[in-house]
């Protein structure tokens, strides 16, 4: 605590920029010092202001940090001269970037059948301008990624080979970067949706979302993981495996997937919360 003390003292004093961890150690000491109750006291943010940062790394205000963690709700106003971009209360209709409106309704049914109706029966409201369920929310965060993939793969496929280097040296082997490299939903997604289409026609001789309840679910479970031959691959088969893995991951990083697991992150503590399981004796 002592050092801790000094360091945040000789930081009022303009000297040499700090290293990163240097900032990252200052930070988190000018919250402890202050007795963090909700909003540093002033002592501290001016010690926290005057920290003379490297290139390329700027403050975020312990103003914004208190304001963002104290918030309940799904918004966080932001306060002036914030470089973060929040999220804003949509004003009108969602609008899909990589699905056409035919398509986007597709996907969001799939969600749905995947999270299981069971959801449908939360008593939470959502807040004026948010998605207007965990359903919307989690077809919003798929859209996000298949419009963004180009971006990714060209940013992917220019880093320098230094910094790519560096990537596989983080990841142990070469297959995590060349996936970002070349990964393709958007492809997935239109070849997968063509399937389905089609078998749906096929089976019933109507679209999918034309179909009952019942078609759809046995439309779902023939590409599913639950199929009767695992080795047969397709785009329908793909479509669930990537609709899956972003469902689970658009879900369980969501306000009402993070409920669920009881996450306790995103907060600060004066003392390392216990896991809640009695202490054993050291051996």
């Amino acid at each position: 605590m002592d050092e801790a003390k000094n360091k945040t003292n000789q930081a009022v004093t303009p000297g040499p920029a700090l290293t990163r961890r240097e900032w990252l150690l200052s930070l988190g000491s000018a919250v402890v010092l202050s007795g963090f109750r909700g909003v540093p006291e002033e002592a501290a943010q001016e010690a926290h202001a005057s920290l003379i940062l490297p290139p390329g790394l700027y403050r975020p205000s312990l103003d914004h940090l208190t304001d963002a963690l104290s918030s309940d709700g799904p918004f966080v106003s932001a306060q002036p001269g914030a470089r973060t971009e929040y999220v804003r209360p949509r004003s009108g209709p969602f609008v899909p970037q990589a699905f056409a409106p035919n398509e986007y309704a597709v996907v969001r049914r799939l969600v749905e059948i995947i999270l299981g109706e069971d959801l449908k029966n939360s008593s939470a409201k959502p807040a004026v301008g948010a998605p207007a369920s965990i359903y919307d929310e989690v077809a919003g965060w798929i859209d996000l990624v298949v419009s963004s993939a180009p971006a990714v793969r060209k940013l992917a496929r220019n880093l320098p080979a230094d910094q790519r280097s560096l990537a596989v040296a983080y990841f142990g082997n070469e297959e995590p970067v060349l996936q970002v490299e070349t990964f393709e939903p958007e492809r997935i997604c239109r070849d997968g949706l063509a399937w389905l289409g089609e078998e749906s026609r096929r089976r019933f001789a109507k679209g999918f979302l034309d179909v009952d309840a019942s078609s759809q679910t046995e439309l779902v479970q023939a590409i599913s993981d639950a199929r009767a031959d695992r080795s047969t691959t397709h785009g329908g088969t793909r479509l669930f495996d990537f609709l899956k893995e972003e469902t689970v991951r658009g879900f369980y990083t969501s306000r009402q997937g993070l409920k669920e697991l009881d996450y306790k992150g995103n907060s600060f503590y004066g003392q390392s919360p216990s896991c809640g399981l009695p202490a054993s004796d050291p051996e």
